[in-house]
């Protein structure tokens, strides 16, 4: 099969059997293809928010001291390809039809759903390049996801907030106790989480166990550099990542508390090594500034807390003067939360002078009408597309002598069509 057909092969197990999580069917398809996952080293990261990140970071300073490391990540921004990575390079197309065309009778045989069949590509391709090590990033939750096959030399959950309600349960300590399926014995935790209930619960289950808890809590300020990257120092280290967000700080802290407990396991990495993986890691659409000439900001927030951090991170960056206020593009999904999501919006209303809600092209991607039940505020106004809700931002903010910033947000369809549309303008 060509590559534009087995996306559109992969894309249709998506839609045909949704999301099932269970792991017995993966394991039989392991199994049947010689456990390719057993091959390599790995770390395991779960978290409501922050795990991609914090695996891309890994990825790259494992890359900086020269192992060869496997990373795989989901979901994808604009490319398919960008889930399954070798030393910071994209699958390519036509390895992509090599081992798809190798294990397809694996993933009909044994009914695999979309992940499930991306992560036995995923595995097996990792193997073929002989990776030392491997950054795998749990898709949902942990104790039923398809990467809980593997048996990980450290495992970091980065913390908890509400999120896939319907799949891992309506409060937090329900989706602490499934994303708790990934601690496995005499593998050390590292974990960020701050409410009480779940941390004691990480706890006993660290203890009975046996695995080495190391919970962090302390976390410095980041100092903001034209936009481009922010500074931190940690145990008299500075440090600079190309990220904004006080939660980018965060998450590095744990990437870095990460590297420790691996060298501690006989993984040799120098400090050198940490700092330029931090200062060359590239994460699209994590508060991204799309361009700095008219400033446009794209982030795949897509649930209360991670618009908690793109909107606190934006009051930051308006307190710099860096902008007057900011027409928002909003376009999510019908199964988020949006009543908890518009209670973010709405808090920081002050800040928004327009909102312009629409629908990026995926089906379950929510009608205009129905987000704005959720808004009590001004100047809220719909499209049908993203391009639409992009050229009426910029006719906007044009009257405003482009003094405001456009942002991008919602869920990574929203930031993909955004990115992608803009990409046709010559913008810096």
């Amino acid at each position: 099969m060509k590559y534009k057909d087995i996306i559109l092969y992969l894309y249709n197990l998506r839609s045909s059997k949704g999301i099932d999580l269970t792991i017995e069917r993966i394991k039989d398809a392991l199994s049947a293809a010689g456990n390719p996952q057993e091959k390599f080293k790995t770390i395991h990261i779960a978290g409501t928010k922050g795990k991609g990140s914090i695996s891309t970071m890994l990825a790259s300073i494992l890359k900086e001291s020269d192992y060869d490391v496997g990373l795989y990540t989901s979901p994808h921004l604009t490319d398919f390809r960008e889930r399954i990575q070798v030393n910071n390079r994209k699958i390519l197309k036509k390895e992509v039809c090599e081992i798809f065309n190798e294990c397809k009778d694996t993933i009909e045989k044994f009914d695999l759903t979309f992940f499930e069949a991306v992560t036995l590509m995923a595995f097996l391709y990792f193997e073929k390049k002989k990776i030392e090590i491997a950054v795998i990033e749990v898709g949902m939750g942990g104790r039923y996801d398809a990467t809980n096959v593997i048996n990980p030399i450290l495992t970091i959950i980065s913390n908890i907030s509400l999120d896939h309600q319907e799949f891992l349960g309506n409060d937090e300590i329900s989706i602490a106790k499934e994303k708790a399926g990934i601690i496995k014995n005499n593998v050390p935790l590292i974990t960020c989480v701050y409410q009480p209930e779940i941390l004691n619960l990480y706890r006993e289950t660290c203890r009975q166990k046996n695995s080495e808890l190391i919970h962090l809590n302390f976390f410095p300020k980041g100092i903001y550099k034209d936009l481009k990257f922010q500074e931190f120092v940690y145990k008299n280290r500075r440090y600079a990542i190309p990220l904004l967000g006080q939660h980018q700080i965060e998450n590095a802290v744990c990437t870095i508390e990460s590297i420790e407990k691996l060298k501690n396991r006989g993984i040799e990495i120098s400090d050198k090594a940490i700092k330029n993986g931090l200062k060359n890691v590239k994460i699209e659409g994590r508060l991204e500034v799309f361009s700095r000439q008219l400033l446009i900001i794209i982030d795949v927030a897509h649930n209360k807390a991670s618009f908690e951090a793109l909107f606190n991170t934006m009051l930051k960056i308006k307190n710099g003067g860096n902008f007057k206020r900011i027409i928002l593009i909003l376009g999510i999904l019908k199964y988020k939360n949006m009543e908890e999501i518009f209670k973010v919006v709405s808090k920081f209303s002050d800040m928004i002078s327009v909102t312009i809600l629409t629908k990026p092209n995926y089906e379950l991607a929510a009608e205009p009408e129905d987000m704005n039940k959720f808004l009590n505020f001004k100047n809220v106004f719909s499209t049908g597309n993203v391009k639409d809700a992009i050229e009426m931002a910029m006719e906007i903010n044009k009257t405003n002598m482009n003094k405001d910033c456009i942002v991008i947000a919602g869920s990574f369809f929203t930031a993909a069509e955004g990115k992608k549309y803009l990409k046709s303008f010559n913008l810096i």
